[in-house]
This record gives C-alpha cells, sequence and structure tokens, in this order.
C-alpha cells in the first residue's frame, strides 16, 4: 500500500463509527428475534413475522421499525399477542 492509500486517523475512526453502528443494529435485531421467537414458538414463526407487515404496526415490517430504531413500538406489538407454544 503506498502513502496516498493509507486511511487517515478520521477515515479510521469514520469505519470504527460505522461498524459499531451496524454492530448495535444486528444486536438490537437478534434480541427482538429472540423475544419474538419466545412469542411464536419458532424462528422460522419469527421469521416471517418479522417481515410481514403488520396492521398493529402501520402496515410496517416489524424489521423495517427496529432498523429504523422503533424497538418498543415492536415489542409492544408482540407482548399484546398470545404465546403460541413457546419455547424456552
Amino acid at each position: 500500500m503506498t502513502d496516498p492509500e493509507r486511511l487517515s486517523p478520521d477515515n479510521i475512526s469514520a469505519l470504527q463509527a460505522r461498524f459499531q453502528d451496524h454492530s448495535r443494529k444486528a444486536q438490537t435485531h437478534y434480541a427482538v428475534m429472540h423475544e419474538v421467537r419466545q412469542v411464536l414458538g419458532s424462528i422460522d414463526a419469527a421469521d416471517a413475522w418479522m417481515t410481514t407487515p403488520q396492521p398493529e404496526l402501520g402496515d410496517s415490517t416489524p424489521a423495517q421499525l427496529v432498523a429504523a430504531g422503533r424497538v418498543d413500538d415492536v415489542l409492544a406489538c408482540l407482548r399484546q399477542m398470545p404465546a403460541r407454544g413457546a419455547k424456552r
């Protein structure tokens, strides 16, 4: 790598911040999926629910709302649903 191709400290900091942001989003999505699976009973049911528009969420998918930072709205909707054979 030649000197002009090296990343500046500012660029490295920006990449680190971007990585941390993606990591936080992935951890949040995983945590929500875990709770959805507990309520719906399987990972397949959880995945289907997360990717299907929900009338209770303004016809947005739960995954869209989680990505937008509206985790509390998704969890409130989920917690109103009856458990379907939850496996712990």
